[in-house]
């Protein structure tokens, strides 16, 4: 190895030290044309970077004249919901309109996505810096539809008075006057007296 390019007599007698037969002397080396180019260093190679990797660059979004206009219209809405949502940036449309049409597309209403957020939203006035990234954390989990429920048959009132036993209730309010006060009996069938009222009855046949 030298430090500085050796003439053909210099490199002949250097090799001719080596024990090593067979060695030619080096030949005239022509010069390269133009100026010497360095190696591209910026960019992919010019081929599919999703070939020989497994981080493969995402998918492109779909256009946005691919979303419904519901959805457009139910995001361009919320700033009527609450004054947290005023601020959404205007970039974000777009991605929030493509969440809020999966919702759409599962069977939700506008009202269902706009209650949802409004429920989520943090109470006590306290403010939301990144409305837009709020919304879209909230509307990227579509639950299912819930199913109506079947309407139930109407329920009798409740008693409004106090609850009679059994026993009592079987008995039956004198209508006569022969007491002082009143009086309750048992009817053995459709009789609205009791035995004191009753003075055709005797003693023995008197319940």
């Amino acid at each position: 190895m030298s430090n500085r390019p050796l003439t053909e007599g210099e490199a002949a007698k250097l090799l001719g030290r080596t024990p090593a037969p067979n060695v030619t002397p080096p030949s005239p080396v022509n010069p390269a044309v133009g100026e010497p180019t360095p190696p591209p260093t910026d960019g992919h190679p010019k081929q599919d970077p999703a070939a020989d990797t497994s981080n493969r660059p995402p998918e492109p979004d779909p256009e946005p004249n691919d979303v419904p206009e519901e959805a457009r219209a139910l995001i361009g809405t919320l700033h009527l919901l609450s004054p947290a949502l005023r601020h959404i940036p205007p970039g974000m449309r777009d991605e929030l309109a493509r969440l809020a049409a999966a919702w759409l597309a599962a069977g939700h209403t506008p009202a269902d996505v706009h209650a949802h957020i409004l429920r989520s939203l943090p109470g006590g006035g306290t403010p939301v810096h990144r409305p837009g990234g709020l919304v879209r954390y909230l509307l990227r989990e579509v639950p299912p539809v819930a199913l109506p429920q079947p309407p139930q048959p109407p329920q009798p009132p409740p008693p409004t008075g106090p609850r009679l036993s059994a026993r009592i209730a079987a008995m039956r309010e004198c209508e006569g006057g022969g007491h002082d006060h009143t009086r309750l009996f048992r009817p053995v069938g459709d009789e609205t007296l009791c035995d004191l009222c009753t003075p055709s009855l005797t003693p023995a046949a008197r319940p």
